[in-house]
């Protein structure tokens, strides 16, 4: 844990940038100190259609799904370090916004090999 989803507009200023967003992101996760690095998963997705502002502009949201029990200056603290590093390597965009999103522990559930 956590779970990492970064949405973007496509766009080829943005497109090309979307490993080093995933390693940003992934470096920011584990630099909060919450998370040991094999838990750490980070996911890309291009939005084909979006409007910010009722305009088509470019923009770049990340989902951090953890499991709950963290508290709230934990949560800011990843967020603005998640945040930070990935303003740090992209070019204006219109939005660049980070969500944390606590997911039930008692009933998150996997497999792993």
């Amino acid at each position: 844990m956590p779970h990492l989803v970064i949405e973007h507009s496509r766009d080829d200023d943005i497109e090309v940038l979307v490993p080093a967003m995933m390693n940003a992101a992934h470096r920011a996760s584990l630099d909060s100190g919450l998370f040991d690095e094999l838990d750490i998963k980070v996911r890309a997705y291009p939005c084909d259609h979006a409007l910010v502002a009722g305009r088509d502009e470019k923009f770049i949201h990340v989902t951090v799904y953890l499991l709950s029990g963290r508290d709230d200056a934990a949560k800011k603290d990843l967020a603005m370090r998640v945040l930070d590093r990935i303003d740090d390597i992209v070019p204006p965009v219109a939005s660049l916004s980070v969500d944390i999103r606590d997911m039930n522990r008692a009933a998150y559930s996997k497999r792993t090999a």
